[in-house]
């Protein structure tokens, strides 16, 4: 780049003029940006339009994109408006579930089309706990096609999702009698990336009103999914925070939990045909991002925002049920959030590798024993809801 003025940073075809004298973004403020990638390198990306200046290309100008180093948060360069989905694609870990080493199932529809994955999370919430000092599952539910979880979610959909939800939970009950604790962290479309992607092909833009989402900071994926967490029916030791407190670290389990949700949370119908309109609408003040709560099956449906009081109780009930610690975390402004031990901590990486075979071999027994295909699990199956 010895060829190039000072400021300006050439990447391929695209030529890029940062934000002058910018500050490096926040932890929070990288949070919440999507994240991009053109195969050598990542980055947050951060849409800036015409006539807003930093490299908006001036009034009525096209507008720009703001490329964001995701470890120091200092400003890389930008790309024009085309030129950024031609270059970049959104970063998905769940692209490929059945791919992932924690797969369990894939829920389909009558015609074999896949509507949700089942997944581990890779990093389980308790290792070597429970009455035989048996790992504990954390099980996802990954929609196949839309990336924004219960707010666009089709009707064959969640009705998918709650086969998947129940299957889940008759799963975790053969587990030592264990209860199933529901949490989403979804982001609305990212609607700013997808008019890029429709200017880059010709498409011509569209005049309507939706607001361009900025991604649920506590959503580390970019995809929508729905946790379920394993809780226990009573207490039990945490042998992992015992061992690093130095003294007996007991988990409250299910107790910790009950059915409301105070603070800033509104509950929506879960029963309702119109859940997808309701959550929307209950998400618009939050700019379309949110997160979700439902004690078992049955247990009432709330939603809430992403950063605020009911999620920080949230997090608070997590960790009492698991013997983990909430703390205020800087990466989310200052809210709570669960801490959980590393995978880099020495063995515990091996440990989750065999906690996870062990809970993928023991899904598969489960649904061996109803007479069901892992690939192809029936989203009609009568389970109770």
């Amino acid at each position: 780049m010895s060829n190039t003025a000072p400021g300006r940073v050439e990447h391929g075809s695209v030529t890029d003029q940062p934000e002058c004298d910018r500050a490096p973004f926040t932890q929070l403020e990288m949070r919440k940006m999507w994240t991009y990638s053109d195969g050598a390198r990542t980055v947050r990306a951060s849409w800036r339009p015409g006539g807003s200046g930093s490299g908006g290309g001036g009034a009525g100008g096209a507008g720009s994109w703001v490329l964001v180093d995701p470890a120091t948060g200092t400003v890389q360069g930008t790309a024009p408006a085309g030129e950024f989905s031609r270059r970049f694609r959104p970063v998905d870990v769940f692209a490929d579930v059945p791919g992932l080493p924690g797969y369990l199932g894939t829920v389909t529809a009558p015609d074999g089309t896949a509507l949700v994955d089942l997944a581990l999370d890779r990093n389980p919430f308790m290792l070597a706990n429970g009455p035989r000092r048996a790992a504990r599952p954390h099980a996802l539910m990954v929609p196949r096609a839309h990336r924004d979880g219960w707010s666009s979610a089709t009707a064959p959909e969640l009705a998918a999702c709650r086969t998947a939800m129940a299957l889940v939970a008759a799963w975790y009950g053969t587990l030592d009698g264990g209860h199933v604790v529901f949490g989403a962290n979804d982001s609305a479309s990212n609607l700013d990336y997808r008019r890029d992607a429709e200017a880059a092909r010709g498409i011509a833009a569209g005049h309507g009103t939706d607001a361009a989402t900025a991604r649920n900071p506590r959503q580390d994926v970019q995809h929508a999914h729905l946790h379920a967490f394993y809780a226990e029916p009573g207490e039990t030791e945490n042998h992992e925070s015992s061992a690093r407190a130095g003294h007996r670290v007991v988990a409250q389990g299910h107790r910790a939990f009950t059915q409301d949700l105070n603070g800033d949370a509104v509950r929506v119908d879960e029963n309702s045909a119109r859940l997808a309109a309701s959550v929307r609408a209950a998400a618009r003040p939050w700019g379309g991002s949110y997160c979700s709560y439902q004690l078992g099956l049955d247990g009432h449906f709330w939603v809430m925002p992403a950063l605020g009081s009911s999620q920080d109780e949230f997090n608070r009930r997590l960790a009492r049920a698991d013997g983990l610690q909430a703390e205020p975390d800087p990466k989310l402004g200052g809210a709570v959030n669960l801490v959980r031990f590393s995978l880099a901590e020495a063995g515990r990486l091996h440990a989750a590798r065999r906690a996870t075979a062990e809970h993928r071999a023991s899904f598969a027994t489960f649904l061996a024993q109803r007479g069901l295909d892992a690939r192809s699990l029936p989203a009609d199956l009568g389970l109770p809801h």
